[in-house]
């Protein structure tokens, strides 16, 4: 699988992630425990684009700064339904505004990385998705990644 197909797999994975979340009762266990896990795969998604995937298309280096600023609205927003308690009457708003931030950083880089605006052949990119599985099953396997997430997560609700 090359790194645009891995990319573009995981990008449908938190779509889905968010899609089960939005159809939960928004004060439910089931819903917090599927958020918990969003959390840790949005965390494991900026971490292999950070460390592999911008660097392998870093010639487009506009472009990748603005995809580094679209994370930090993502986790901004994030932040927003955080902090915003899921029986408050405005929570649906942030989530489905979160929702849509997240959604729009990901159709962006579909449209606009992939393919690269630099060359790259077919070894290059399946090495490079090689590299992002590899790496995303480090992340999700690792006890040190979820204490991150979860502290980052409780960071998030503070501020």
């Amino acid at each position: 699988m090359n790194g645009f197909d891995v990319l573009f797999d995981h990008h449908n994975t938190l779509r889905g992630l968010c899609k089960k979340i939005t159809a939960m009762p928004p004060t439910s266990h089931e819903r917090q425990d599927s958020l918990d896990e969003l959390l840790v795969e949005l965390d494991i998604h900026m971490r292999i684009e950070d460390e592999l995937f911008y660097p392998a298309v870093q010639a487009a280096s506009k472009l990748v700064a603005i995809a580094h600023a679209e994370h930090r609205q993502v986790f901004d927003q994030l932040a927003v339904v955080l902090r915003t308690p899921p029986e408050d009457p405005g929570y649906q708003a942030e989530w489905e505004s979160f929702v849509a931030v997240l959604d729009a950083h990901a159709a962006e880089e579909e449209r606009d990385l992939c393919p690269p605006p630099v060359q790259m052949n077919d070894d290059e990119l399946n090495v490079l998705g090689d590299k992002m599985r590899q790496r995303m099953a480090e992340l999700r396997d690792s006890t040190i990644e979820k204490l991150h997430v979860k502290g980052r997560t409780a960071l998030l609700r503070t501020f």
